[in-house]
């Protein structure tokens, strides 16, 4: 279809660029004044009007019926950009046919203010890059088309495999669903702050604190966001060593008390015994009777030698964490045969059976290990019930992330009452004359544990056996 001449021959000469189009939005007809001002010719526009006048649209000014106003952002033939300000009205090219009439008007105004704000934003660039904090801007569809310098060098990735949602392949597949979360803020448009794992250009993962403000163009539309993220690594670990020292500081307050019990009441009732003797023993010398000066001397060496197993086990319940040799791989295997060897003796006397699963390498201290097992199986025989063969299994499970061992035997058994008690230094749950021990036995085992990072707790009922298990990281 042509445009009518008399419409071409008005709009010849009209100074301001038009453009017609049919009710299919076919070009028809350009003035020169539109092919001066964009350098494209009628064949130029054809499929591509809208790609044209509504590039970059920004607002409208006004739209009825009958005329709409807006500002875009041309790209013309050339390449170059310039800006306009548009209007489009209805005109009847035929009694069955109306079409449309575009008319643009170039703003310069809007060109120099679209120089400056390049300007600004180069000057914005430069600054962002130029910051040690990464930075990202996103639109209003939550897709990130900027990243700054410092963003880029950390995940050491180009920007085209950044934009949009490229980004998030560098998250921690854990902390996916902390972007879940953030939901009702992004939905509201909300500032937000979160903490998440990144992969940086070395493969490690760091933790990132990352802030995000939303934008609003002066029409209070959404823009998109803009956030900042700062690599928290450090203080991270200096945060978790804070609260392993206070930890620390609490359980190192928790044996001083226990300590100063023991010295009340442990350690004071041999040393009364002892000087209880010692003055009958002077007595006897001096009115020169010497009977039963054996009895009482061996009462004396009795009251020593129990004082001298609480302080050996009082040191050795100190040294857990002080003095413990620094972890390298331990075969359990091994460890197990030391233990026997050292229990030979005792395992002979009971008529015990002990049998033990094949067992693993673990990254340990290998004295304080032998200790623990020691300690355990020791306990198991120490512990047997009466008219019974004592029986113990040393058994391994796989639980991902540590070895969990167990030991398990036929005894007494304990209470399940007991159960916290008999982890704590110095209480004993049986009269010394019943069973010997100083009472510390469980509790280094717990130290020895809890050094290796793992968690101690038996399961047990009352003449029916009792089954400790520790894990031991892998």
């Amino acid at each position: 279809m042509q445009l009518p001449n008399h419409i071409q021959s008005f709009l010849q000469n009209y100074s301001e660029a038009v453009l017609v189009t049919d009710s299919t939005e076919t070009p028809l007809y350009v003035n020169p004044a539109f092919t001066k001002l964009t350098g494209y010719q009628i064949a130029d526009l054809s499929g591509f009007v809208k790609e044209v006048l509504y590039k970059l649209q920004i607002r409208f000014g006004s739209q009825n019926a009958n005329q709409a106003y807006w500002e875009t952002g041309i790209t013309c033939k050339n390449g170059s950009e310039i800006w306009v300000r548009a209007s489009l009205s209805p005109i009847e090219l035929s009694t069955d046919n109306n079409g449309s009439i575009f008319t643009l008007m170039n703003n310069p105004g809007v060109d120099q203010m679209k120089g400056l704000l390049t300007e600004s934003e180069t000057r914005f660039a430069s600054l962002a890059d130029a910051t040690p904090v990464m930075i990202w801007m996103s639109d209003p569809d939550n897709l990130t088309y900027y990243f700054n310098k410092s963003w880029l060098d950390f995940t050491g990735k180009p920007l085209e495999q950044e934009l949009g949602t490229g980004w998030f392949k560098n998250v921690h597949p854990d902390d996916w669903k902390i972007f879940n979360d953030l939901s009702a803020a992004l939905k509201n448009k909300q500032s937000y702050q979160c903490e998440y794992r990144l992969r940086r250009h070395d493969g490690e993962y760091r933790n990132i604190l990352e802030i995000a403000t939303p934008r609003f163009l002066p029409d209070e539309s959404f823009a998109g966001y803009m956030g900042s993220c700062l690599d928290i690594s450090e203080m991270k670990e200096v945060q978790n060593e804070l609260a392993t020292q206070t930890t620390e500081l609490i359980r190192s307050n928790e044996e001083l008390e226990q300590f100063a019990y023991v010295a009340s009441h442990d350690l004071q009732e041999p040393l009364r015994m002892i000087g209880s003797y010692v003055q009958l023993i002077s007595k006897r010398i001096e009115s020169k009777n010497t009977e039963s000066l054996n009895e009482y001397m061996d009462f004396v060496v009795d009251g020593v030698n129990r004082m001298q197993a609480l302080i050996s086990d009082l040191l050795q319940f100190s040294r857990v964490n002080r003095k413990g040799n620094p972890f390298a791989p331990v075969d359990l295997n091994e460890v197990i045969k030391i233990v026997l060897a050292h229990l030979t003796k005792r395992i002979e006397e009971t008529g015990a059976v002990v049998t033990a699963a094949p067992m693993p390498v673990v990254n340990g201290d290998s004295f304080q290990l032998i200790r623990l097992l020691q300690n355990l199986v020791d306990n198991a025989l120490k512990f047997k019930a009466e008219g019974k063969q004592p029986l113990i299994e040393i058994g391994v499970e796989d639980k991902g992330t540590e070895w969990l061992i167990s030991v398990k035997d036929n005894g007494i058994g304990i209470d399940n009452k007991f159960y916290n008690r008999i982890f704590v230094i110095f209480q004993r749950l049986h009269a010394r004359d019943e069973y010997e021990g100083t009472g510390i036995g469980l509790a280094i085992c717990k130290k020895i544990v809890e050094r290796h990072g793992g968690n101690i707790w038996v399961e047990s009922e009352s003449e029916k056996g009792s089954t400790f298990y520790f894990g031991l990281k892998k």
